[in-house]
């Protein structure tokens, strides 16, 4: 819808923003936002710098954070333990085997069912299937090799999830709260094997080279 330009220039950015922001309930594009605005790319990003350190410097309730390639306003993280209740029943724990797996595809994407299986040393399928299911996993293409089999990786989603702007910032360690909950012999391998992780994007097939 084409913003209205009158509308726009009479509000205060910081909380045209903080208003967007809080109506999203979700990451917001920073195209997104100037599509919204009229700002300029440039805008935006001045804009939710300020309105960041507005809410830290206020001490608000809510704080603002880039996170998967946007803007997002979320829980103050001193107050996260606070309010935990009221979502509580929404909220899907994952098993530390379900864990296991969400690891090892985000450290070592794109990864088919069958790198999983061999580094785990059994069946992946089904635990797989569900981390489809919960959005936390995607199918990024098919690798050129004998069967075509589907390559998986994680989805923006994820990254919400764990509060990260970009794969990249995984790069170098396996987080904590994984860690603890997975078995010590398959997180070993995980930092053993894991190569700087960059954004994927994969569609179509994958050939397959010798190392």
């Amino acid at each position: 819808m084409p913003y209205d330009t009158h509308q726009i220039e009479k509000h205060e950015p910081t909380a045209l923003l903080e208003a967007l922001l809080f109506l999203s309930g979700q990451p917001m594009k920073t195209a997104d936002i100037c599509a919204h605005t009229g700002w300029s790319r440039s805008e935006t990003e001045n804009t939710a710098c300020t309105l960041e350190k507005l809410l830290a410097d206020q001490r608000r309730g809510l704080a603002l954070i880039r996170v998967a390639g946007g803007y997002q306003l979320v829980t103050r993280p001193d107050l996260c333990n606070a309010v935990s209740w009221v979502r509580a029943s929404d909220t899907a724990e994952l098993s530390p085997v379900g864990l296991e797996v969400l690891a090892i595809v985000a450290f070592k994407q794109p990864v088919t069912r069958a790198d999983i299986e061999k580094l785990r040393g059994v069946s992946s399928e089904r635990v797989l299937a569900t981390l489809v299911q919960q959005g936390l996993v995607v199918e990024l293409g098919r690798k050129d090799s004998p069967g075509r089999p589907i390559l998986y990786g994680t989805s923006a989603y994820f990254l919400e999830c764990i509060g990260m702007d970009s794969l990249s910032d995984l790069a170098g360690h396996v987080p904590v709260a994984v860690s603890e909950d997975i078995p010590s012999e398959a997180a070993e391998k995980i930092e053993a094997d894991t190569e700087p992780t960059e954004d994927i994007e994969i569609h179509g097939t994958v050939t397959e080279t010798d190392e």
